[in-house]
């Protein structure tokens, strides 16, 4: 890599002469300090007008780079899949030609990119063994990876190998950067393998629909091959059409008859099932249409008989209405947008699907759904709503609070683990439903509550002993240890329970029994007067025919509880916990009382003038802080409470409506006006016609565009999006022009999407409306692809075409010189000794020592520098003086055999003359003097 210096700027070199004379002159000033300090702020000034003059002349250290980094892009998208030993096998021939000081690096991509090899020159290489999603082909992402990953002193060059089908991204918009860096893009084309192959281009229906009109749904269809193929039609989850037809090469166009039964937000999915194809994904494809129609409304009763009277209400009135049982509730958000108001009569949450559950806030809170909750021993607390979604959306908690708190509570549950609770069905025990329930009910609980649970067959065990329930994942944990085995023996494990449950403060002490089986029908009496002694209340479940129902209804009348008796082992957690809110005896009010009106509302407008009847009784709750309640009991309990939920709005009728408590409302005259009044403030409509809604795919995105046709004033705008595995999400809509407004999404899997979009002013909802968006498969699995981009890319970027691994590595890139720009570094270091300058001046700093220390320093280095020479010199001398001895002995020897060869031998070392005894000696006087002649 060759360096070198330039200016930009050179001209402003010319000022430095100037500016040093002018330092200089004004050093005249400084004559007040002292000499050596005058002198140092001189220096520095003139280093600091240096500095300054190169900043202005832009100077730049420039290099050219010797070396290429070249950066092989492999697409391992879907659509390349059935090309991957094709690619790799050239990526392996490619990289015998890669010159010896080159490097040379692999990224594999499909929508995002991720590296194989890092840029290396011995990168090797093998197989592709990352896995991008390859969902979507996204060239644009894969080459800003590649010049991130390439290092700037070195040459560039990208090997881009792709069938060219970009779906996502758009790489022509990074050709001024290729062109900028000198990269050298070289393209191998990948042909695009399709077999047999059938799939759905297009589904359309129309965007709007009034109730009874007759529609077409018009299917496209592109195939490569002829064949027969089975096409069905859905509707939701019904499927509304079925057709064998025949596809042709090429183009196909079918068209589907259907009747808009109902109105509301629809969905229509095409599903083709042809005798000869390879690929799965492109067979699906979905469409949507709002359906238009007078409100209707839904209502869900547990028990036949429960929605009777109100049946006749809605009928009297002309509503548009459709009864099921809880078992029959809409099980997606799709469904539930059909009804502009849902009703449950006295409905227990276990009866209710997962999927009702779960939508329904969404249907509420999003889309301006219509909820109602009336009352019942099934309903609200005892019905199993505490901590779901129907107490979420509803404008009374299921527990009591404030001056109705109910005090500290003492749940000890007794269950039955001997071996016949592993009966069960379906892989799962009476046992295994037990421990559910018991989870159930510490849910129920509040963290000041306390709860046991104690097991029992032949004998009994403790698995949480009479504990708060605050740490519930342990307590959890210690439920979920429960192992069956034994007989059954209930009366030691009651009386135990009793035991501990005497010793606890709770206000209220309740015990659960539960079991399957026969166990000692005497001693009971004794232990059940000291259970009533102590003010603890006992309720027995029955699980299955082979119980003592009898001793177990005994036990639970004697001790002021209550009986159970069931087979289906799924209702037992509902049980438990109907009987955590029971065991209060607070939520239960059987009793007469007339409600009274707690405020002015639309729905006690003409119905409340001449007084209200009495109700016969009501379950307890408590209202939120937002919501407001019309009617409340004698004791402040409410009655009939409101609240706006999002954009919908619910009610909450703590009585029931079957006539059981509601006995003198059901021959009222204006109890079928109070109904009226009730579903009309559910079902108003927040839809508007001043603002218009849109929503687009951009790739992987979902992009929404919302208008406001009135105001031009910015306004909070948001929309919801409901994903066909119905999670919601969130988005904040951001202004681009005068009323409108836009934001997008991440769109993950096909399918419909539903999106509502909104307009708040504070608390007050200015607009609202509804749309969707019908996601196919990915562009990646088409058959007829759009044109490739290409061939737009290569001639844009001064690229190139190979056909073969030869012509990778061919060619030279353009040499982009290098170079760092110097002006921040010199400004920096000037504004360092700017500083340094007003220090000196301004604070009065002892040179003197400064300077002491200094030279101690130096001289400290100075003295570590001439050690470090001597200490080295002597090792050097000591080499020498061993050399020259060794020179001397040999020299020595010499003398002494030749010595030996002149003269006559001797017999020993004593008989020698004095003279060769001298000489024998070793003379090491001359090598000292020697030495010490060097160290002179």
């Amino acid at each position: 890599m060759l360096m070198a210096i330039s200016f930009l700027r050179p001209y402003f070199l010319l000022l430095l002469p100037f500016a040093i004379g002018v330092i200089l002159f004004g050093a005249k000033k400084l004559s007040k300090m002292q000499r050596a300090r005058r002198r140092l702020i001189v220096v520095l000034r003139n280093i600091i007008v240096i500095f300054l003059v190169l900043a202005l002349s832009a100077p730049n250290i420039l290099w050219t780079a010797n070396t290429t980094s070249t950066v092989f892009l492999v697409d391992a998208s879907d659509s390349t899949l059935a090309s991957r030993t094709k690619i790799e096998e050239f990526i392996r021939n490619s990289m015998q030609y890669k010159p010896a000081k080159d490097k040379v690096g692999v990224v594999a991509f499909g929508d995002n990119a991720l590296i194989e090899n890092f840029i290396a020159k011995n990168s090797a290489f093998s197989k592709i063994e990352t896995k991008p999603n390859g969902t979507y082909t996204n060239i644009e992402n894969s080459i800003t990876a590649a010049l991130a990953l390439m290092p700037d002193s070195s040459k560039k060059r990208i090997v881009l190998i792709t069938d060219g089908e970009e779906n996502e991204g758009k790489a022509s918009k990074l050709v001024p950067s290729l062109l900028e860096q000198g990269v050298d893009l070289k393209v191998y084309k990948i042909d695009k393998v399709v077999g047999n192959e059938v799939a759905i281009d297009s589904v359309s229906v129309p965007q709007k629909l009034n109730v009874g009109e007759e529609f077409g749904v018009v299917i496209n269809i592109t195939s490569t091959v002829s064949t027969s193929a089975k096409i069905s039609l859905l509707s939701g989850k019904e499927k509304t059409a079925e057709e064998r037809v025949q596809i042709n090469k090429g183009s196909n166009r079918f068209v589907f008859k259907d009747t808009a039964k109902e109105g509301g937000f629809k969905s229509y999915k095409v599903v083709i099932e042809p005798d000869a194809d390879t690929e799965l994904k492109n067979n699906e494809a979905s469409a949507f249409t709002n359906i238009k129609d007078k409100p209707r409304i839904l209502v869900i009763e547990d028990a036949k008989g429960e929605a009777e009277e109100l049946i006749k209400m809605l009928k009297a009135s002309g509503m548009d209405y459709n009864k099921i049982e809880a078992a029959a509730a809409p099980r997606n958000l799709e469904e539930l947008t059909a009804y502009k108001s849902i009703i449950t009569c006295n409905v227990s949450a276990e009866n209710l699907n997962e999927g009702f559950l779960n939508a329904l806030d969404s249907y509420v809170k999003d889309f301006g759904g219509g909820f109602i909750a009336t009352g019942g021993e099934n309903s609200f607390a005892l019905g199993g709503y505490f901590k779901t979604t129907l107490e979420k959306v509803l404008p009374v908690n299921m527990d009591m609070k404030g001056k109705k708190e109910i005090p500290e509570m003492a749940m000890l549950l007794i269950i039955d683990k001997s071996g016949s609770m592993m009966d069960g069905s379906g892989g799962i025990t009476k046992l295994d439903i037990a421990k559910e329930a018991a989870v159930r009910t510490l849910e129920s609980l509040r963290p000041k509550d306390q709860i046991g649970v104690l097991t029992f067959d032949d004998t009994l065990y403790w698995v949480v002993k009479m504990k708060k329930a605050e740490d519930r994942d342990k307590i959890k944990d210690d439920i979920g240890t429960i192992r069956p085995g034994g007989g059954t023996s209930i009366l030691p494990a009651l009386d135990e329970g009793y035991e501990a449950l005497k010793k606890s403060s709770a206000k209220i002490k309740h015990i659960i029994l539960l079991t399957d089986g026969q166990a000692e029908r005497d001693g009971y009496n004794d232990l059940i007067d000291k259970i009533k002694k102590d003010n603890i209340t006992v309720s027995t479940v029955a699980v299955g025919g082979d119980a003592d129902k009898v001793l177990l209804e005994n036990l639970a009348k004697n001790a002021s509880g209550r009986f159970y008796s069931t087979s289906d082992i799924s209702s037992i957690p509902k049980i438990f916990a109907k009987e955590t809110f029971m065991a209060a005896k607070a939520y239960l009010n059987n009793r007469e009382f007339t409600p009274v009106i707690a405020g002015n509302h639309s729905i006690i407008s003409g119905v409340a003038e001449g007084g209200l009847p009495p109700l016969l009784g009501y379950i307890g709750a408590s209202p939120k802080d937002s919501a407001k309640v019309i009617l409340k009991s004698d004791e402040d309990d409410p009655i009939l409470t409101v609240w706006q939920y999002g954009l919908g709005k619910t009610a909450a009728w703590n009585s029931d409506i079957n006539g059981k408590w509601s006995a003198n409302y059901v021959g009222w005259d204006k109890n079928m006006k109070l109904w009226q009044n009730m579903i009309n403030y559910t079902v108003e409509n927040y839809e508007s016609e001043n603002a218009a809604i849109e929503v687009n795919t951009e790739g992987s995105k979902g992009v929404i565009n919302f208008t406001d046709k009135n105001s031009k004033e910015e306004v909070d705008t948001r929309a919801v999006v409901v994903t066909p595995s119905l999670q919601n999400m969130e988005i904040k809509l951001y202004p681009t022009a005068p009323g409108k407004y836009s934001g997008s999404f991440d769109i993950k899997e096909p399918g419909i999407y539903m999106v509502k979009g909104r307009q708040l002013k504070g608390e007050e909802t200015l607009n609202a409306v509804t749309t969707g968006l019908a996601l196919q498969y990915s562009p990646e699995y088409r058959i007829a692809s759009e044109k490739s981009s290409l061939d737009n890319l290569v001639k844009e970027a001064g690229g190139s075409y190979i056909s073969s691994a030869s012509e990778a590595f061919k060619g030279s890139p353009k040499h982009i010189p290098g170079k760092i720009d110097l002006t921040p570094y010199l400004l920096a270091l000037a504004l360092i000794l700017f500083v340094l300058d007003i220090a000196l001046r301004r604070l009065n700093i002892p040179l003197h020592k400064l300077q002491r220390f200094m030279e101690g320093i130096s001289d400290k280095l100075t003295s570590l520098r001439r050690y470090k020479r001597k200490k080295s010199k002597i090792k050097i001398d000591k080499k020498q003086l061993r050399s020259e001895v060794q020179e001397n002995i040999e020299i020595n020897s010499e003398k002494v055999e030749k010595k030996k060869e002149l003269k006559p031998k001797v017999k020993s070392s004593e008989e020698k003359p004095d003279e060769e005894k001298e000489e024998s000696v070793l003379d090491t006087s001359a090598l000292l003097k020697k030495k010490q002649n060097r160290n002179k």
